[in-house]
């Protein structure tokens, strides 16, 4: 159990951030934002949607889907939106996994959107 909860650490501190907290694009720099969820309990379905909602949230934030107004940037937006969530998959089934085997979020666990 210790392992897991060492390999759920190393990956957490991989993806490590604050709550939606958008990195600034730079020029041709790679944008992301880290999406807290210590604050959930993902063992439930309330919590669970919550963090879908939040990384939802940070995915459109990042690639800017309410800033675009052009039909052809809108569907690239969209498109880099669904990139970012599912880049985002792996650590939230983690997370996932980790809440139904008891194991409680650390302080600062979150997962990266990134397109």
């Amino acid at each position: 159990m210790l392992h897991n909860l060492a390999r759920a650490a190393a990956i957490a501190a991989f993806v490590a951030g604050t709550l939606l907290a958008p990195v600034p694009a730079q020029a041709g720099g790679e944008r992301s934002a880290n999406v807290r969820y210590s604050d959930l309990n993902l063992a439930s379905a309330t919590g669970k949607a919550m963090l879908e909602r939040r990384v939802a949230s940070a995915a459109d934030r990042v690639c800017g889907v309410a800033n675009e107004q052009m039909p052809r940037l809108i569907a690239a937006a969209r498109r880099c939106a669904a990139t970012a969530r599912e880049s985002a998959r792996p650590a939230i089934e983690l997370a996932y996994r980790n809440a139904a085997n008891g194991q409680l979020a650390a302080r600062d666990m979150s997962v990266t959107v990134a397109p």
